[in-house]
């Protein structure tokens, strides 16, 4: 039996082209609410991405200044540039997003040096400090 292959050169052959639909603009971040660590070997954030005027740091209030991509990871601001496009990668529902702020809200409680209190410490299962996961 004898294979043979075409006779066209690598650079000769037909691109492939992405089906309509196919990927993430990732130059337009999306609102919603999504879920990544922060770090490597974190917990996982819950991160909401959205378009809106500012909020003062201090006090939480609606600024009057010109609206802007924004993000918050378990409820603490965070750098827009920080989270996109890596978070697009697990979207989650408002529920979700919500379970892991109260998660967090009752580590912050409970369990405060553990990882699940702290956004972006490294979690550590051997740790008496964190929680277990159930």
């Amino acid at each position: 039996m004898t294979i043979r292959r075409k006779g066209l050169a690598y650079g000769e052959r037909r691109a492939w082209t992405a089906p309509a639909g196919y990927g993430l603009d990732v130059t337009k971040p999306v609102e919603g609410y999504y879920r990544m660590r922060l770090r490597s070997g974190a917990v996982k954030s819950g991160i909401r991405v959205w378009y809106g005027p500012p909020h003062d740091p201090v006090t939480g209030e609606e600024l009057d200044r010109s609206w802007r991509w924004q993000a918050m990871a378990d409820g603490e601001a965070v750098d827009l540039d920080r989270i996109w496009p890596a978070c697009a990668a697990d979207p989650i529902t408002e529920a979700d997003y919500l379970y892991l702020l109260r998660r967090r809200e009752w580590a912050q409680e409970h369990a405060p040096d553990s990882a699940y209190a702290v956004v972006g410490k490294k979690y550590d299962p051997l740790d008496p400090k964190n929680p277990l996961p159930f």
